[in-house]
């Protein structure tokens, strides 16, 4: 599974606001300023992680973004879908797939148990997690 930058900026947004869960909303350009990202690009990934639930927004001048869970309670995959959508590494496994082989199909049941355990290890890491990780903690 390839990734696209979205998730690699929405992960490294969100890590920010992980990090500053105690302290309230965070402004789009306080998120860019501290992770070198375009101001519009940030509140593009806000308003898909809003439309998934998992950020509040407040707009106006004294607006910003805050998660809305604590970060121990938002797992990786649940950002990775909102960013990106369905995450089955074929795409005879995702919703509506109309695949003309798929009874029979020799290799199904194996993309199965890949995408089975793929998403099993990105449910089982939080947001906490992440930011333990980023931070240098090893055991995360």
């Amino acid at each position: 599974m390839i990734l696209s930058r979205k998730s690699d900026y929405g992960l490294r947004a969100a890590l920010e606001l992980a990090r500053q869960y105690d302290a309230g909303l965070v402004p789009a350009r306080q998120i860019a300023q501290s992770h070198d990202l375009p101001v519009a690009f940030v509140k593009k990934l806000m308003q898909a992680l809003c439309r998934a639930g998992l950020v509040t927004a407040i707009v106006g001048q004294q607006g910003g973004y805050r998660l809305a869970r604590p970060p121990q309670q938002i797992s990786i995959r649940e950002l990775l879908e909102a960013l990106e959508g369905d995450l089955s590494p074929v795409t005879c496994l995702t919703p509506h797939a109309d695949c003309e082989i798929s009874i029979g199909c020799p290799t199904r049941r194996v993309w199965n148990q890949i995408d089975h355990k793929m998403q099993s290890a990105l449910e089982s890491v939080s947001l906490q997690d992440a930011l333990n990780l980023a931070r240098g903690d090893p055991d995360g």
